[in-house]
């Protein structure tokens, strides 16, 4: 079943009126259940599992990567914004967010394991937000296949800390939030902004939670009164 995006209609209530708005999800994993979540998640390299309820990366080694399967992901979504939540569990550096990917990712030495069919048949392209790297002294987008990286900045990441990451794509950008500080917008219009999307790491173990992609009409129906729905419960408390 190919998914073109979540169109969900939910209903508000305010002062005992009910009001309908839609909600543009495109594509969600909070790793409740780990049978469903298998179906999401194409790992190429390193020790993925889903354990409490997340999703860990458990191996030390370099370029650990896992990206969303085929039947998840529209090659046309070029307008979304992706959050996630990353923790450090240990390890050199930080973690990888990776965004606007195509083809066959870079195997920097690694045998990568066979990528969703679909990425198979493209040219490769491949952005990921580098946090914490280069032994955890810094931060910064790096691109391969003809994007454009940049974003430097001073921000390391905290061994059991949470992170709150987001990166809103158009056709023509993208921009970067951490913990809800934009951190920088850099203007690319490489192929029009697609690509789908996944989580990496390099020499750190890690996990992730909290997965949400949804289009420029936001994931949540906003009332009357301006304030955000709280009926959407996808992230857990203490996030």
């Amino acid at each position: 079943m190919k998914n073109y995006g979540i169109f969900i209609l939910l209903v508000c209530f305010t002062f005992g009126v009910a009001t309908a708005a839609l909600s543009q999800i495109y594509f969600e994993d909070n790793f409740d259940n780990a049978n469903k979540s298998e179906d999401k998640w194409v790992p190429l390299w390193g020790e993925w599992e889903f354990k409490d309820k997340e999703y860990h990366q458990l191996s030390n080694d370099s370029n650990c990567m896992s990206v969303v399967a085929d039947d998840f992901w529209d090659e046309e979504w070029n307008d979304y914004t992706y959050e996630v939540s990353g923790n450090k569990i240990g390890g050199a550096e930080g973690f990888l967010i990776m965004f606007r990917c195509q083809g066959t990712m870079e195997p920097r030495g690694k045998a990568l394991k066979d990528h969703p069919p679909r990425m198979q048949k493209q040219a490769r392209l491949e952005y990921w937000w580098n946090l914490g790297g280069w032994g955890n002294s810094r931060s910064q987008v790096e691109a391969w296949g003809g994007g454009k990286g940049g974003a430097n900045s001073n921000h390391t990441i905290d061994t059991g800390d949470w992170y709150n990451i987001k990166i809103v794509i158009t056709p023509s950008s993208y921009t970067l939030f951490l913990n809800d500080e934009q951190v920088a917008e850099i203007d690319d219009a490489t192929r029009d902004g697609v690509g789908r999307i996944g989580v990496a790491t390099w020499a750190t173990t890690a996990r992730y939670d909290d997965v949400l992609v949804y289009g420029p009409d936001g994931p949540l129906p906003v009332n009357p009164k301006g304030k955000v729905s709280t009926t959407w419960g996808l992230l857990k408390a203490g996030r």
